[in-house]
């Protein structure tokens, strides 16, 4: 457990060996310590990987939604793009009905159905011979089997025709999707602030290569600060949202600021075994403040007024007192605790001499 006192008073433990149970405001509360960040804090990101061509503002710029950041160039976008522009050309000319490769298939269709329609003719001509027997089966049966072949193929080379023409379409509408899409990754390139606040920080400068990882710019609200807290896995279940907070910022020691929980994060780091707290802090105009600030603080977890306490060193074995001039050890209910008191709730009084084991 981390829980301590809001003030903690190092080096003051009792030099007498006896003493009496006291009445006094005792502050419980869990310790934490962080960072302080601006409101919808974030870090800009590269979508692609390219080079730093322009950088639109300075750290400490105030920014609005849509403002211009950082553009940058890459090769590769422009060669997508470019490869994308062809094949939407290649696609726009393959499917416009006079294009070379519709107007080979038509050519195909209408000389088949030229065939077809000679050779039905010629079929029909020698159904009516063989009525009157007037021309032999063999060829009745080859001007049928011509006018067979010829139905197929000109139903087959039509329904090319109709199949190309679909296929053309859809590649068209794939190839202008490919390109807008290109298109649009390109303009990407151009990043855009995602909130109206402040930069502060500038990490690349122009001219520099950067890829996905990288990490560009830092904004965040220009006048609204919350706190990153981590606090110790034992303490957690003793959190809940709103409990006031007394902070202590690095940079001024001589002043003390509140806040409150406002979200607690269900998970435990591995690495460190804390839970991460996100909570207000309330500062005066006079307090210039820079997004990283390091800070402790304290979580009053409970407040009693003028409750009965003795100092710590007079507990024995957990929950038991020695009293002055008797053998036996007295066993104590205990309440609320810090790193000096311990709460009594029962088993003595303000008027039971306790000694030090």
């Amino acid at each position: 457990m981390f829980s301590v006192s809001l003030i903690i008073l190092t080096g003051c433990k009792s030099k007498s060996s006896s003493t009496l149970p006291v009445r006094k405001d005792l502050t419980q509360a869990v310790y934490a310590s962080g960072k302080i960040y601006p409101v919808n804090n974030y870090k800009v990101y590269s979508k692609l990987p390219g080079y730093i061509e322009k950088i639109h503002v300075h750290v400490g710029d105030s920014v609005k939604v849509g403002d211009p950041l950082i553009t940058i160039k890459s090769e590769v976008s422009e060669l997508n793009v470019n490869a994308a522009k062809n094949l939407l050309t290649l696609a726009q000319k393959n499917a416009n009905e006079n294009s070379g490769l519709l107007n080979t298939l038509k050519q195909d269709v209408a000389s088949a159905r030229s065939k077809y329609e000679l050779d039905s003719i010629n079929f029909k001509r020698f159904e009516a011979l063989a009525k009157d027997n007037a021309t032999s089966k063999l060829q009745f049966d080859q001007a049928k089997t011509q006018y067979d072949i010829s139905k197929q193929n000109y139903l087959k080379v039509a329904n090319t025709l109709l199949n190309t023409r679909d296929k053309v379409r859809v590649e068209l509408e794939n190839a202008q999707i490919q390109y807008d899409a290109q298109m649009s990754n390109k303009s990407d390139y151009t990043l855009t602030s995602a909130v109206n606040g402040k930069v502060y920080d500038i990490l690349p400068k122009e001219g520099e290569l950067v890829n996905t990882q990288f990490i560009l710019m830092e904004i965040g609200d220009g006048e609204h600060f919350e706190v990153e807290l981590s606090v110790d896995e034992t303490d957690v279940s003793l959190l809940s949202r709103d409990q006031k907070i007394v902070y202590v910022i690095d940079a001024y020691k001589n002043k003390t600021f509140n806040g409150s929980i406002q979200e607690t994060y269900p998970r435990i780091n591995q690495n460190n075994k804390t839970a991460k707290i996100i909570s207000s802090i309330q500062l005066d105009k006079n307090t210039m403040i820079y997004s990283g600030m390091s800070v402790e603080a304290n979580i009053i977890i409970s407040e009693k007024k003028n409750t009965l306490v003795i100092p710590r060193e007079f507990l024995i074995d957990g929950n038991k007192v020695k009293i002055k001039d008797k053998e036996e050890l007295i066993k104590i209910v205990k309440g609320a605790e810090d790193l000096e008191f311990i709460e009594v709730i029962s088993g003595i009084d303000e008027n039971t001499e306790i000694v030090l084991p």
